[in-house]
Parts: structure tokens; C-alpha cells; sequence
């Protein structure tokens, strides 16, 4: 019986709103061209995965269990996101490459999905992912600093530079999201500005400066701001402790799928984002978006669609994010050019066009 079996490796099963997005887009690609029940998906909550997606799941460190999936398997597919960097965990970066390596190993076409890859700082993780990269079938990255650190690396295979494997996803109805707006009680009477944030380095000292920003904005342009947890419960709890008790502010509490929040977001006049996808989630659904950097991965998304971010984390200036909100929210979308968001989302399907390629050498069909 011939290995028709498909495994995909990445940071899924934590609810992490943006890895379950790049999921979401991975699968809806393959559905094209293969069935779910070919599907094995890595995961550190297989049975949450499993119910959610239609897939197989294994467990993220069930070593035997993720062997013999690889092994059974004729595409691994790593991906996407920003999963070969050591600045969050070196153990990390390795734990991705010994995947893909056992993928290697077995002989699979090994796919990198539009991954965003460093930095890396350690000499020898840089010589192990070399080798690793050197033995695979085809590369993608989401930015064209990740096809470079690869090119200075000495990867000799050819890199492709696509796009976030999100921007593939096409544009949501907004109902969803505004009948959970109504149902948590938001007035929709009035303009919406959305935040997402995460818990980063001094969270309560620019969590005091994000406050003075939400209490002058609120007062002086009659808006609500809505808390929009791209991670739950992470991102609610790190909201919630920064609540100052304002009564224009919601904290939404629950996890919400990719669909769910792609159509909150299209519901607000606004969003300013610290994570990554919630910015491509508003890039998505043309709303009006002010990025505010922690890692270069933000800079690298703002740049591609000819943004820039407002200031760091470390620089939080709340006169600063006020003037620039204000003046968004007296903009008529219709005005903004959404041009270069639209060019991304073409170069997103083309990491779409070379899994097929990839996976076709084979002739594996549906």
C-alpha cells in the first residue's frame, strides 16, 4: 500500500489564534488535493486538533507515536510561522529540526511552509540547521530577511519568498462577529477600536502608558475599545491586569476560531495590534491597523505591505499612538490603498502552487 499519508509539524494545540489560523489555511490547501483522513497534525492538544480540524492528531513530545507517523508518512510538511529561531528557545529550534530530519531520514518530501526563520544565534544551531535545510525538498519563507539569513547561511537549496500562510484565507462575512459584539454587550452605535497584546518585556509599565492612550481616546472621540484575545487565556488575563476599570472597555473571554475572529475584526473601525496575525487578520478585512513592534516578524509585515511600525514596546508613547488613532478613525477606509495587502495575498498562494508541485512528484491524488 503506498505511503499516501500527510504529517504537519508547528505550535498547534495551544490556542494560539495565529498558529491555528496557519493551520486552518495549511489544511484548506491540501483539501484541494488530498482528504483529511490522510491528515496528521503534531499537536499539544491532540484531541482539541483533532475535533476542530477533521484531522488525526498526535501528541507534540509522544516520540514514538510522532515516529511512526512520520514513518508511515510521504509529506511532512513544517509550518508555518516562526518556528527555527533561538531567541524564544534553542531547545525549541532543535525540536523542530529533529522533525524535520526524521522526515528526512525516511525519505518524505519535506515541505517548509512559508516559515519566518531567525534569528539564530548560537554557531553551532546555525550548522545544524544548515544541514538540516541543505536535505529538504523545497523551502518557503513569509519575508525576504528570512530568504536572506538562510542565502548567508550557506542554504544551497532554493529558497522561495511567498507570504504568511494566512494571507491565503480569503475575506469573512462580518455577522458572526457582530452578534458576538452584541452578545458581550459592546454598543455598536459607535465606533470600535480593537487591541490585541500579549505579556512582553515591563507589560505593566507600557500597560499604564496603553491605558492613558484607551482613557483619552474614549473621552475624546466617544469610541469603545475591545480587548481581543488572539491567545486564550493568555491574552485575556494579561488585559485583564491592566483594566483600569473604564467603562468603554471589553474584555472578550473566550477563544474564538479563525473565522470568528477575522469577522470581530472586521467590525472595528480600528485595530492596533501587538501579534502578528491580528494585524494580518485586519490587513485581510481592509480595517484600518497600527502595528506596534516586539519582534522583527512584526517589522517584516508592516514593511511588506509599506507600513511601518508606530514605535516599540519599549518606546510606548501614548501622545504619539492617540494622534495617529484619531486620525485613523476620521479616515474613510475607502480612501486607504489595500494594493499591497492584495499582492500578498497573491504570493501567499504561491507557497499553495509549490506544496502541490512538491507533493505531485508522486503522483499522490485524492
Amino acid at each position: 500500500m503506498g505511503r499516501n499519508k500527510i504529517v504537519i509539524s508547528g505550535y498547534y494545540g495551544f490556542r494560539n489564534a495565529g498558529d491555528e489560523a496557519m493551520l486552518y489555511s495549511i489544511l484548506r490547501t491540501l483539501d484541494e488535493s488530498f482528504d483529511r483522513s490522510d491528515v496528521t497534525v503534531i499537536s499539544g492538544n491532540p484531541s482539541l486538533t483533532a475535533s476542530t480540524f477533521d484531522v488525526k492528531a498526535v501528541p507534540r513530545f509522544g516520540g514514538l507515536s510522532i515516529f511512526n507517523a512520520i514513518r508511515q508518512s510521504y509529506l511532512l510538511i513544517s509550518g508555518g510561522g516562526s518556528l527555527l529561531q533561538d531567541v524564544t528557545s534553542w531547545k525549541s529550534l532543535m525540536y523542530y529540526l529533529s522533525i524535520i530530519f526524521t522526515g528526512v531520514c525516511f525519505g518524505d518530501k519535506v515541505f517548509l511552509y512559508a516559515q519566518g526563520i531567525g534569528p539564530v544565534r548560537h554557531r553551532w544551531v546555525r550548522w545544524v540547521l544548515r544541514f538540516v535545510l541543505n536535505h529538504v525538498d523545497a523551502i518557503t519563507v513569509r519575508d525576504s530577511e528570512s530568504k536572506g539569513f538562510l542565502e548567508r547561511l550557506g542554504v544551497k537549496n532554493k529558497i522561495y519568498c511567498t507570504a504568511d500562510a494566512v494571507l491565503s484565507l480569503s475575506p469573512v462575512p462580518g455577522d458572526k462577529g457582530k452578534e458576538i459584539l452584541k452578545a458581550c454587550g459592546v454598543p455598536t452605535d459607535k465606533k470600535i477600536i480593537g487591541i490585541s497584546i500579549r505579556r512582553w518585556n515591563e507589560f505593566a509599565d507600557w500597560g499604564r502608558v496603553l491605558n492613558r492612550y484607551i482613557d483619552e481616546i474614549t473621552e475624546k472621540e466617544n469610541c469603545s475599545v475591545v480587548f481581543l484575545p488572539m491567545q486564550y487565556p493568555e491574552d485575556w488575563k494579561a488585559a485583564a491586569e491592566i483594566y483600569n476599570g473604564n467603562p468603554n472597555v471589553y474584555l472578550l473571554k473566550k477563544s474564538f476560531s479563525t473565522e470568528e475572529l477575522m469577522s470581530l475584526i472586521g467590525n472595528m473601525d480600528q485595530l492596533i495590534g501587538i501579534r502578528l496575525h491580528a494585524l494580518i487578520f485586519a490587513a485581510l478585512m481592509h480595517v484600518p491597523f497600527i502595528g506596534i513592534s516586539y519582534d522583527p516578524k512584526i517589522d517584516n509585515f508592516l514593511q511588506s505591505v509599506n507600513e511601518k511600525a508606530i514605535f516599540t514596546l519599549e518606546n510606548f508613547d501614548s501622545d504619539e499612538l492617540f494622534t495617529k488613532s484619531a486620525a485613523l478613525l476620521h479616515t474613510d477606509k475607502e480612501d486607504l490603498d489595500w494594493s499591497a495587502v492584495d499582492r500578498l495575498r497573491e504570493k501567499a498562494r504561491e507557497t499553495a502552487d509549490i506544496l502541490k508541485q512538491v507533493a505531485g512528484a508522486r503522483g499522490v491524488e485524492k
